[in-house]
C-alpha cells in the first residue's frame, strides 16, 4: 500500500488546528500539554526534512554552473590568446599548442604539468610556453596559488603555406595555417581521475553533489585558426605585374 506524505502546508495546518483546540479551552486547562508538544516538533521536523533536500540540490547545482562559467571564459580566453598570435605571424611551431596529427578528438589528458597558471604573479610559473597534448595545465583563477581547473591545449597539424618555403626556413620557423585548435576545461576534482577521464562534456543539470565534474570537462571548445603573409601576398601581386625587386 502506497504511504501518502504530508506537504508543509498540511504540517502547518496541523499544528494551526493543535493551536486553535486550545485556545477553545476554558482557563482551567490553560498550558500545552505533553503530546501536543511533541506533535509541535514532529511537525518542525517533518517540516525541515522536506526543505533541506532541495536547499541541497539548488546550492549543488549553482556552485555547478558557476564552475561552468568560469571554465567557459577561461577556454575562450585561450581561444582568443591563440588567434592575436596567429594574426600577429607569431604561429611557430613553439608557440602553438602541441599537434596532435589530424585528429580533433585526442585522447584525455593523463597527467598534470608542472606548471601553474595564475593572476597572481608571485606563484605564477606558466610563461605560454607549449605543454604536451597528454598533460593538463593547472590554472589558478581566484590567485590563491591554489589550482582550480585543468586546462588540456592541442591543435591539428594544419598545413603550410607557400610562404614558408620549407628550403628557405628551418622547420621551427615555419608558420602554420589552417589548422585546428581545441581547448578541454576539466574541474581540479579531475585529478584524482587521470588516466580515465572522458573527452565528452559535462552536462549541466540539477544535482545534489558534483554531477560528472569529475570525469567530464566543464567546457569543451574547437577553433578553426587560418594565417595569411600579407606582404608575401603582396609581393606575389607585385611579381605578377612584372616587379621582381619585392621583398
Amino acid at each position: 500500500m502506497a504511504v501518502r506524505r504530508s506537504s508543509p502546508n498540511q504540517s502547518l495546518s496541523i499544528l494551526g488546528l493543535l493551536l486553535a483546540a486550545r485556545r477553545g479551552r476554558s482557563s482551567s486547562e490553560d498550558g500545552l500539554s505533553l503530546l501536543e508538544c511533541l506533535m509541535a516538533i514532529a511537525v518542525i521536523m517533518l517540516t525541515a526534512a522536506l526543505i533541506t533536500p532541495p536547499l541541497f540540490i539548488a546550492t549543488a547545482t549553482r556552485v555547478q554552473n558557476r564552475r561552468a562559467e568560469q571554465a567557459l571564459q577561461l577556454a575562450q580566453g585561450e581561444i582568443d590568446r591563440l588567434r592575436v598570435l596567429v594574426s600577429q605571424g607569431q604561429n611557430t611551431p613553439g608557440r602553438l599548442p602541441a599537434a596532435v596529427g589530424t585528429a580533433t578528438n585526442p585522447a584525455a589528458p593523463s597527467g598534470l604539468s608542472n606548471q601553474l597558471r595564475s593572476i597572481n604573479s608571485s606563484c605564477n610559473t606558466y610563461n605560454d610556453e607549449q605543454i604536451p597534448a597528454t598533460s593538463a595545465l593547472r590554472v589558478d583563477v581566484d590567485g590563491d596559488c591554489q589550482f582550480d581547473f585543468l586546462m588540456q591545449v592541442f591543435r591539428t597539424d594544419g598545413s603550410l603555406p607557400a610562404s614558408e618555403d620549407p628550403t628557405n626556413n628551418p622547420a621551427a620557423l615555419q608558420r602554420r595555417t589552417d589548422f585546428v585548435v581545441g581547448v578541454r576545461v576539466y574541474s581540479f576534482l579531475a585529478q584524482n581521475n587521470l588516466g580515465s577521464l572522458e573527452t565528452q562534456q559535462a552536462s549541466l543539470r540539477l544535482t545534489s553533489g558534483q554531477g560528472s565534474q569529475r570525469r567530464r570537462p566543464l567546457a569543451v571548445l574547437y577553433s578553426r585558426m587560418n594565417w595569411s603573409d600579407q606582404s608575401f601576398n603582396l609581393c606575389q601581386i607585385h611579381r605578377n605585374q612584372g616587379q621582381a625587386n619585392c621583398r
